[in-house]
């Protein structure tokens, strides 16, 4: 069988193309860049000992985005909380709600996972990497960044 329709040929080649072929939208607005946070520089504004759950998410953001998500999630577990709403329902904290800023020692929680999570016989093993870390952690807050190429 033969198809002398040429627009139906038109129409397949049409779809065969692929590729996006979507004209750009052009926008006033100029994308900012995402400004990263580096580990050091939070080792130098945040103490462990008396850090917020704000500075717990952004802990584990820049654990995230080195590439280390076991030990983000330990600290991302810390940041979270519900607030109830009144109504029987909760919904997610914004950055400035009160209890987002509310100071706690970092050590001391990550001790009490690993307490309990050993009463039920679960794995402590991020747990006890993300301990360590957090001692090396304040270890180079303690110290400033040395330039080794002056």
């Amino acid at each position: 069988m033969q198809i002398n329709n040429s627009s139906y040929v038109t129409a397949a080649t049409q779809v065969n193309k692929g590729g996006n072929n979507l004209q750009p939208i052009k926008t006033d607005k100029t994308v900012e860049p995402q400004k990263t946070t580096t580990l050091r520089d939070l080792a130098q504004s945040i103490d462990p000992t008396n850090m917020s759950r704000n500075e717990a998410r952004a802990m584990a953001s820049a654990l995230m985005k080195s590439g280390d998500a076991d030990l983000s999630s330990v600290f991302f577990s810390h940041s979270m909380v519900l607030i109830p709403t009144g109504n029987g329902t909760f919904r997610n904290p914004t950055e400035s709600d009160p209890i987002m800023n509310e100071k706690f020692n970092m050590f001391d929680a990550i001790r009490s996972n690993i307490e309990f999570k050993q009463s039920k016989g679960l794995s402590i093993e991020n747990d006890l990497s993300a301990l360590s870390f957090l001692e090396n952690f304040k270890i180079m807050g303690d110290y400033p960044k040395i330039d080794t190429h002056a």
